[in-house]
């Protein structure tokens, strides 16, 4: 945020609906249903919030990664939290993310969304020029307050969950498929798959670079290699999204073209992470037929769908349209003229 006093009254005295950076005051007034689960996590963001305080003193630095959190409060109540995260480390495009702490009681849910996000966009980061958020397809309260505020669809996703039944011994990756850890040397790799699964207009609007994909490293992430003619080429990747109140999320991307490799490769890739992380949930295009219909025989069940929207302040750059070249025949003509004199030609006669 732009500054750490940002704090909205909207209502009269009686009624009041505040907005205000999350700070360690807040923590107190979470009922006791909501502590188990929240309180470790609005801990973690109070602490971040303190570091991105301290990266805000220094406007020159050339990378942001630090998240801010903002909270709505009614009557002195927590009623709802943003979390707002640099998308790349240049600044430009932030992610966020809304969730419901408890039920309003004088004020609508979409009143209490509409003036957290309005103030979150407000009081944003002074680099920030785009913004992506995701939300369940089924939530028409959200939808409608991002329209209003100008976030436009992107991408329609499938959310895919794993029982927490055993599953079997993991089999070989077979066809020598080797899984790498996302990291400087594989993330040049993964890059091309993940600029695939966007489209042209998303692209512009996250403004990401290769090395943006290294703050999405860590548990889950990862590159699925095979050979190819001039060494390992990516097949698939799991890009990790920040952990949500239902565990862990990894997006899943590939090339546009349908590697036969993938049928044996993914799955096992997939048992392996679920034994490592059984409250993973995978994230997938939603027009990604062949591959939401792999994860279904491997044992994955999907369970709802989100559509990823875009806000953003960048303008199309339109090049000026070239005026028709005007230039009479002769004027061509002239420019292949000899510029110096003709030499006389020779005369084979008698003198």
């Amino acid at each position: 945020m732009s500054s750490s006093q940002l704090s909205i009254v909207v209502g009269g005295a009686d009624c009041t609906l505040q907005v205000e950076p999350l700070h360690a005051a807040h923590l107190p007034r979470l009922q006791a249903g909501e502590s188990s689960a929240l309180l470790p996590r609005l801990q973690t963001l109070l602490l971040q919030g303190l570091i991105a305080r301290a990266e805000s003193l220094f406007p020159v630095l050339p990378w942001i990664r630090q998240p801010r959190a903002l909270v709505a409060l009614e009557s002195d109540q927590l009623r709802a939290l943003v979390e707002l995260r640099p998308h790349n480390r240049q600044g430009t495009c932030w992610r966020l993310a809304l969730e419901d702490i408890s039920t309003p009681s004088q004020h609508s849910r979409a009143q209490v969304l509409s003036t957290l996000l309005k103030e979150s966009l407000l009081g944003a980061h002074p680099r920030s020029r785009s913004w992506v958020i995701r939300c369940p397809s089924q939530d028409r309260d959200q939808i409608e307050v991002l329209r209003e505020l100008g976030f436009q669809p992107l991408r329609r996703t499938r959310l895919w969950s794993r029982a927490s039944t055993p599953s079997p011994m993991p089999t070989e990756l077979g066809d020598g498929c080797i899984w790498s850890p996302l990291n400087r040397r594989s993330a040049p790799l993964l890059w091309p798959l993940e600029q695939a699964s966007a489209s042209s207009h998303q692209r512009q609007i996250v403004d990401r670079r290769c090395n943006d994909l290294l703050d999405q490293c860590g548990a889950g992430s990862g590159v699925l290699l095979g050979k190819g003619d001039n060494g390992p080429i990516a097949l698939a990747g799991l890009l990790r999204i920040d952990r949500g109140p239902d565990g862990a999320r990894c997006e899943l991307v590939r090339d546009l073209a349908w590697d036969e490799r993938l049928n044996r490769a993914l799955p096992a890739v997939l048992d392996r992470l679920h034994r490592e992380q059984p409250d993973l949930k995978l994230l997938c295009n939603e027009e990604d037929r062949p591959l939401n219909a792999l994860l279904e025989r491997a044992g994955w069940n999907s369970i709802g769908e989100e559509l990823l929207l875009g806000r953003s302040l960048w303008r199309r750059q339109i090049q000026p349209r070239q005026r028709p070249n005007s230039l009479q025949l002769e004027s061509v003509l002239g420019r292949l003229q000899p510029q110096r004199p003709p030499l006389p030609t020779p005369s084979l006669g008698r003198r």
